[in-house]
């Protein structure tokens, strides 16, 4: 995808629990000496019945938001590209909250269920 190859670098193993719904997993990646740079354990269970015990796809994403910010905060560094990449992951956090805002309008957050879809 991008040149840096980040794809062949990120490897993750997700569960599913006995009804085959999404649980938790992790995700680790190799720097270019071998050694695991990241990792990173992600939710598993519902979080209203298992509290937090894991990342949630939001903290990543902010994550990187906050990084490219203080890129963007040095003269050296600040650049159109960095700009537009804290917008789209803005965006996609916008998303993901609009999700959760669906989710608790139908009655359907901290559950296995899914809210409805537009047609």
């Amino acid at each position: 995808m991008g040149i840096r190859q980040s794809e062949d670098k990120v490897r993750s193993n997700f569960t599913t629990d006995g009804d085959g719904n999404p649980t938790g997993g992790s995700t680790v990646m190799l720097g270019s000496d071998g050694i695991e740079v990241i990792e990173i354990t992600w939710q598993d269970g519902i979080v209203g019945e298992d509290g937090q015990n894991g990342a949630f796809i939001e903290d990543v994403l902010e994550a990187a938001r906050q990084r490219l910010l203080f890129f963007n905060d040095h003269p050296r560094f600040r650049c159109r590209e960095n700009s537009l990449a804290i917008t789209k992951i803005e965006e996609a956090l916008h998303w993901l909250d609009w999700r959760t805002r669906q989710r608790l309008r139908y009655g359907v957050e901290n559950t296995y269920g899914s809210h409805p879809q537009p047609d």
